[in-house]
């Protein structure tokens, strides 16, 4: 597995956050949740991991909830995994070999090597806001009140 479950959770979640308020705008957990299927308790501790690693701010009480400390589209994929699953989680052989041969001469290598620069250029170059703009389709007509 490229990233954890607990990291998919984060990204989905996140791209609602960003589709639904702006940087600096606080939404419920609830609202950013509203028709998706995900467990709002695991969501929550992961959403603290965000906080505490800086991606996302949190209020208590009235006009509260969670919102982004940047606009999304200064947050990289790169690091929303990191802050989530820890860096350098791209594991060394995708087929979980303890020896790889994607450096091997054979007429099919593993290839992992090719996969990971791929992917991490992918986590580098993809932003919040590249995420948000396929979830706003979705969520256009749902009301959020900015607090």
């Amino acid at each position: 597995m490229i990233y954890s479950v607990g990291c998919e959770y984060g990204i989905r979640a996140l791209a609602r956050l960003a589709s639904l308020a702006p940087t600096g705008c606080f939404c419920l957990l609830r609202d950013i949740l509203d028709g998706d299927q995900l467990p709002s308790h695991f969501v929550g501790k992961i959403f603290q991991v965000l906080v505490h690693e800086g991606v996302l701010m949190s209020a208590k009480g009235r006009g509260g909830g969670f919102a982004l400390r940047q606009p999304p589209e200064q947050i990289t994929l790169r690091r929303i995994v990191n802050a989530i699953d820890g860096p350098d989680r791209t594991p060394h052989c995708f087929l979980g070999l303890k020896e790889c041969h994607e450096r091997e001469l054979s007429p099919s290598p593993c290839r992992c090597a090719e996969i990971r620069e791929q992917f991490d250029e992918l986590l580098d170059t993809t932003t919040l806001a590249h995420l948000a703009s396929h979830v706003e389709r979705e969520t256009v007509g749902k009301n959020v009140i900015n607090r």
